[in-house]
């Protein structure tokens, strides 16, 4: 006999494993994993014996420290953990009838101050390395920074929380900013774009989506200025076209400056431009900040870039709500380049032409026709998905593909 699936999770609370008291008390919980935002978490339980309210009532700054575990959920003695970070209590709430307590957190340093305390500072002849690492130490955070080291001629921090600060420094120049597990992390958003898909999502797998595409709040070019040191004149350049013109005040040191800063004004903007939201079962290979190859959904298919995750944890079900934003091809999607360029590391995935097959693949990727196999194991999932929507049983073991069909060359 076969053991259940099984889901639950794992809740440090200043400290202590609470899992055991907490388990016949819970309701539901849900946890977003997000670039833009704090991640945060959200607990909902019954509080029927008014324990929460009196005995257990939390206060704000309390640590929590929640993973979620899934055993059995693909095959037999499969055991899964997804580690959601550490939290502190933002805000609580009760309500009845009937009793009921609702806990939310925020990803955050211990000390408030990164968030709440208003700071005025110069930095001069600094990096943005330099400046995170002074942040980080600040508040006791491991500095994880995977971009190369910008210079900064001159910035200020005037009355501004440290967090809103360097936040504002990274958008400046396209990097992304987070706190994750006590550690301050910063990465460079176009190196993102630029990594291979960590899934390949196919319309069999998703039980609900939409899709968005607008041009409002999108831009074709920006113009950035800068002070031409050898006459004090000021130099105006363009990044991109006139057609929508995005209008900033921002100041540059130079024009190497200039073109990072309006590169990530265009990219940030129009990441809106083309946007999917999809529910799926949990698949644990998929957080915030990583790409997937969307593939079977027709002219919507393309590479996107996960912009938040949604867990949703209840007696019922596990659910991951995905928000997704298309990578445009002239960012990144090098991949997607012609038979002709297979000698290129830059080569992620391959469209399926007529006449295709994963030995004539093997043989154009690697030189070896009998590598298929590594092929066909990456692509598994969909390669039999499609075989059966074309009304076969099965692919024989990748016998079949079919032209359109995408598919990651590991």
């Amino acid at each position: 006999m076969s053991n259940p699936r099984k889901k639950y999770l794992s809740v440090v609370y200043n400290g202590v494993e609470i899992w055991k008291d907490l388990s016949v008390y819970i309701e539901s919980f849900s946890y977003e994993d997000s670039v833009n935002e704090s991640d945060s978490i959200s607990i909902s339980l019954s509080d029927r014996d008014l324990k929460w309210s009196r005995t257990w009532l939390p206060e704000k700054g309390d640590k929590i420290s929640p993973s979620i575990i899934l055993e059995n959920w693909n095959y037999e003695g499969e055991k899964m953990t997804v580690m959601c970070g550490a939290f502190l209590v933002d805000d609580f709430s009760f309500s009845c009838p009937p009793f009921s307590c609702s806990i939310n957190g925020v990803s955050a340093p211990v000390d408030t101050g990164f968030k709440e305390t208003q700071n005025t500072k110069t930095w001069e002849a600094a990096t943005v390395r330099l400046i995170a690492s002074e942040i980080a130490g600040k508040y006791g955070l491991e500095l994880v920074y995977e971009s190369e080291d910008i210079q900064v001629a001159k910035t200020e921090q005037d009355n501004q929380p440290d967090s809103d600060f360097l936040k504002s420094l990274c958008e400046r120049y396209g990097l992304g900013m987070k706190i994750y597990s006590h550690r301050l992390v910063i990465w460079d958003l176009k190196q993102y774009f630029d990594k291979p898909p960590v899934l390949t999502i196919v319309p069999e797998m998703v039980s609900k989506w939409s899709y968005n595409s607008t041009m409002q709040g999108t831009y074709t070019g920006v113009k950035v200025s800068y002070t031409n040191p050898n006459n004090s004149q000021t130099v105006e350049i363009m990044v991109g076209t006139e057609e929508r013109l995005y209008k900033t005040s921002q100041k540059a040191d130079n024009e190497a400056d200039a073109r990072r800063i309006g590169e990530s004004i265009l990219r940030n903007a129009n990441r809106k431009e083309r946007t999917m939201k999809l529910t799926i079962p949990p698949k644990m290979s998929l957080y915030a900040t990583a790409n997937v190859q969307l593939s079977g959904f027709g002219n919507l298919d393309g590479k996107y870039f996960i912009e938040r995750i949604s867990h949703s944890l209840s007696d019922r079900a596990y659910d991951m709500q995905v928000s997704l934003s298309f990578i445009s091809r002239d960012s990144d999607q090098k991949g997607n380049a012609a038979k002709t360029d297979v000698s290129s590391k830059e080569v992620n995935n391959y469209t399926v032409q007529k006449g295709d097959s994963l030995w004539s693949l093997a043989k154009l990727f690697y030189g070896d026709g009998t590598r298929c196999r590594e092929i066909y194991e990456a692509n598994q999932q969909i390669i039999e998905a499609e075989a059966k929507r074309r009304g076969r049983a099965n692919s024989n073991n990748g016998y079949w593909v079919y032209p359109g069909l995408t598919l990651l060359i590991p």
